[in-house]
């Protein structure tokens, strides 16, 4: 049966009332795009020769007249004839429409395949002819490098130099790849030359100085979903004393429940009294929480989250004998980047690795903020309009809906649910038995390493053979991606979020292409549900692509870690919460009811991000305030400077230390009755206030010695992931509080959600009436 992608009528009521800025109506786009057509006829029969002499006489005219819209007709029909020319490519209408709406500052939502690296680039060539710089921002370096080469004699015919930004080069090529027109890089490794150029004591470490327009690929992963991570940069710090091999050691004849115990949401771990006696007799001690115990309390808890929480292949991969953390988004090995406050070490002498050298935090920025940092900004992904109001209220975009070029046809079957794991991987072993038998491709969608391994060892034993795509072989992908859609091809992916590369029915081969058309097109294979729908439906964007032919299915059980993580067994009704057999559960409560969780745990996802950017934007202006102060002293002539600097670097990381530290336990507050907010700001405040007196004390001490102190810099940085939630699981919380939730959340959560929104948007117009 074919699923309903029609929004329901209640849905369509609360965005009418809530002020949705979803626009689905292009008729203001077609009238621009008319202009451009008729620019265009007149381009068609003009020698190369003078189309570039008319590229470099815009560029002119922009610079004495910088009002873009004025030149956007003209502009863009000129880079869609040299498109043409240069790369034997035709841009569609819908590319166009979807560039104007990019120069206007919007969030574009193009399909997977529509071509959205070739619709930046108008938007790109337009406003970096001003001279003042455009970021193009892709998902990872390859596509960085792929999109600048791709585009570069295109951007050329404009006079426009190109470049792209990857982790290994050197402060003199990022400096001169930041100074090119238009530079292709990762939102991350922007942030962090940003922050490293903040703690510059040189202009030749300054590698990235002004902001102006960035276009955001896969702008929803990003800006949203790993929104809750800050980059974070870290230097080194001296090695903890403790032994982590040996509490390693100690902790792997522990058990759960006799001597240490889950907290409910198995995101957290402590101790019994059986284990705290333990531990006392092992290391001598009288009582563990004495104040002088502390270091080896914290170790113990380390290795155990260690030994526990954290999975080989699936948290982490171990590769050239060290730990190289996965992005939970992408299934990708994320480089030069560590777990903080010594977990990491603790998972290195899990694995019996070599322990690197920890480190502290030197200066953090959240992704919220630095996209602040660009005066202009847009965006552009598959899955935008279920993001709407995020993108409204933390960037204040709207959402431009681009329909595809041909008619979308692909078949998104009803998922299959499963009482327990193994009646679904009997299930996903059949279903991808029945599909490869007909000769069509099959791609599969899993939530981890270790998942995707052990299904490709289960379809072996049936004679199926596949590729697998995943943090391991992440190199090869494009190679892999370029076959996944050949005849009888299976291929096993991690995440498919931010591959940048269209899966190509027959390969790429013609004739073969056609065959695979008739018979169906690619076929999709979601293994879980994840907590976001957006990335459900990014997986689903792979089939179907240009019109493709194409059908996706999840095969799901009441076992998979989303159901386990959130409980999701209790929203069901009771008479449906015990399950026999491994039969398919038949009945539409049940994947009716897992559709409504993943709503309600992307609504908690995004309070959580609203209140962490509500903490982020208090530390946000106590270091514009000290970036403010050091870039006086970085542009003045003080003898004692780099001292100075150094003084004001020190300050911040002790500062930011603070800061986490004080957040890591905020939550407790609200216990006491207490605002933990209003805390966090008070406390943080006063600590701010006190050292930013002591530190401009100690300048004055500095500045009347004669000889100055010798100055210690981190000898190297890297960066941290920081699961930032201060309020633990709010959801099992919610759902756990109730005996018959499943009924509850049917009658009360959509009036209150809606009742809400409404007050809030009135409240929001109201205001904005009288300013």
């Amino acid at each position: 049966m074919k699923a309903k992608n029609k929004e329901n009528k209640f849905d369509l009521l609360l965005k009418k009332w809530d002020g949705d800025r979803t626009c689905y109506d292009l008729t203001p786009y077609h009238a621009i795009l008319k202009r451009i057509k008729q620019e265009g006829i007149l381009l068609s029969d003009k020698p190369e020769s003078e189309l570039v002499d008319m590229a470099k006489n815009i560029k002119k005219m922009i610079c004495n007249n910088p009002d873009l819209d004025n030149h956007l007709s003209q502009v863009y029909a000129l880079v869609e004839e040299i498109i043409k020319r240069k790369l034997k490519i035709f841009p569609y209408d819908v590319q166009l429409i979807g560039a104007i709406a990019l120069h206007e500052g919007n969030i574009i939502e193009m399909q997977t395949g529509e071509g959205k690296t070739l619709t930046a680039v108008f938007a790109a060539i337009l406003n970096a002819l001003t001279g003042k710089g455009v970021h193009v921002l892709t998902f990872n370096d390859y596509l960085a490098k792929r999109d600048a080469d791709w585009m570069r004699t295109v951007y050329g015919c404009f006079d426009l130099t190109v470049s792209h930004v990857d982790g290994n080069m050197s402060q003199k090529q990022k400096k001169d790849a930041y100074s090119a027109d238009i530079t292709y890089a990762t939102a991350k490794e922007v942030g962090f030359d940003y922050l490293r150029s903040n703690m510059a004591y040189s202009n030749d470490e300054m590698v990235l100085e002004g902001f102006n327009y960035a276009i955001v690929d896969e702008a929803d992963a990003l800006m949203i979903d790993e929104a809750r991570n800050p980059l974070v940069l870290a230097g080194d710090m001296e090695k903890a004393y403790m032994d982590p091999y040996e509490i390693a050691k100690f902790v792997e004849n522990f058990k759960m429940n006799r001597d240490y115990r889950l907290n409910e949401y198995q995101t957290d771990l402590y101790l019994t009294e059986i284990g705290i006696e333990k531990v006392e007799r092992q290391f001598d001690l009288s009582n563990l929480f004495e104040e002088g115990n502390q270091s080896l309390h914290a170790s113990i808890n380390l290795a155990l989250q260690a030994s526990v929480l954290l999975n080989r292949d699936i948290d982490y991969v171990v590769k050239e004998n060290s730990i190289k953390l996965v992005d939970e988004l992408t299934g990708r090995i994320v480089e030069d980047r560590k777990w903080q406050n010594g977990l990491h070490t603790a998972v290195e002498a899990k694995e019996g690795l070599p322990i690197q050298t920890e480190g502290t935090v030197l200066s953090s920025i959240s992704i919220q903020h630095l996209m602040r940092l660009y005066p202009k900004l847009s965006g552009m992904t598959g899955t935008a309009r279920d993001a709407t109001e995020e993108f409204d209220n933390f960037y204040d975009l709207g959402v431009v809906v681009v329909p595809p070029n041909r008619p979308f046809c692909r078949i998104d079957f009803e998922d299959a649910v499963f009482a327990d794991k193994a009646g679904k991987y009997n299930a996903i072993v059949e279903e991808i038995k029945k599909v490869h038998s007909s000769g069509r491709p099959i791609l599969i969608g899993t939530l981890s390493i270790k998942e995707s391994e052990q299904l490709q060892k289960e379809l072996q034993k049936h004679q199926l053979y596949c590729e697998l795509l995943n943090a391991k072989n992440d190199a090869y992908e494009a190679q892999l991606i370029s076959k996944a859609g050949k005849l009888g091809a299976i291929t096993i992916s991690t995440n498919m979020a931010g591959r940048g590369t269209d899966i190509l029915l027959g390969g790429g081969d013609p004739a073969e292409r056609l065959k695979v058309v008739a018979l169906g097109g690619l076929h999709i294979v979601g293994t879980n549900r994840h907590e976001s729908i957006r990335i459900d439906q990014q997986l689903r964007g792979r089939a179907g692509r240009q019109g493709d032919p194409g059908s996706s299915r999840f095969i799901i059980s009441l076992e998979d870690d989303l159901m386990i993580k959130y409980k999701l067994r209790e929203l069901l009704p009771k008479k449906y919460r015990q399950t026999g057999g491994r039969g398919r559960l038949e009945h539409p409560v049940y994947a009716r009811t897992i559709a409504q969780a993943q709503r309600i745990i992307a609504a908690q996802m995004f309070e959580i991000r609203k209140t962490l950017l509500h903490y982020s934007t208090f530390v946000e202006q106590q270091r514009k305030f000290t970036l403010a102060k050091r870039k006086g002293i970085f542009l003045g002539t003080e003898e004692k400077r780099e001292c100075i600097l150094n003084l004001w670097d020190l300050f911040w990381t002790n500062h930011l230390n603070f800061t986490i530290q004080l957040r890591s336990g905020i939550y407790w507050e609200r216990v006491g009755g207490n605002d933990p907010l209003r805390v966090f700001f008070q406390k943080a405040d006063q600590q701010f206030c006190e050292k930013v007196k002591e530190t401009e004390a100690k300048i004055l001490i500095l500045k009347s010695n004669k000889v100055p102190p010798p100055i210690k810099r981190p000898s190297s940085t890297w960066t941290y992931i920081v699961n930032d939630n201060p309020f633990q699981n709010k959801i099992g919380i919610f759902l756990s509080s109730s005996g018959n939730i499943g009924f509850q959340i049917d009658l009360l959560v959509g009036p209150v959600m809606f009742l809400t929104k409404l007050v809030k948007r009135f409240i929001k117009r109201w205001f904005g009436q009288k300013q």
